[in-house]
């Protein structure tokens, strides 16, 4: 449209060439400011990792308990569960003979426990459990008649 008004005043072809470069520089500083002015877009938040649940804690977690809070009991409990089941692994394999618990060179796909192992995966069970009960009981979570 601003072209049209210029080329009705019938300048000479140098000034017209000059008016619609200004028109132009015009429009683009304008559209520019237009579109530095807009509302930005909501930040898009980071989708939390993909954790699994531990049963207990979507048992017994409440309603409004936020998912970063689910993530990290699930993350403890977990933590409990595997603590609990190398100790479990400790006790059985402290009843193995050297002979029985003998694993040949090279062999990765077998190991045992030793009896010196038992009394820190007892500390690091009785720790789990712990924190367990303490996280648990700090974001509210009902454990029922779990023996934790």
């Amino acid at each position: 449209m601003a072209v049209v008004a210029v080329a009705s005043l019938r300048l000479p072809l140098r000034d017209a060439a000059i008016a619609v470069g200004l028109l132009f520089v015009l429009g683009a500083i304008v559209s520019a400011v237009i579109a530095s002015r807009r509302i930005p877009a909501a930040p898009v938040p980071n989708p939390l990792p993909s954790v699994l649940i531990h049963p207990l804690v979507a048992a017994g977690a409440p309603a409004d308990l936020p998912a970063r809070d689910i993530a990290f009991a699930s993350q403890v409990f977990d933590e409990r569960d595997r603590a609990e089941a190398d100790l479990r692994k400790a006790r059985a394999d402290a009843q193995l003979t050297d002979e029985e618990r003998y694993v040949s060179p090279g062999d990765r796909s077998t190991w045992y426990f030793g009896p010196e192992d038992l009394p820190r995966l007892e500390r690091t069970a009785g720790d789990a459990r712990r924190r367990s009960r303490d996280v648990a009981g700090r974001l509210g979570i009902v454990l029922g008649a779990d023996p934790a």
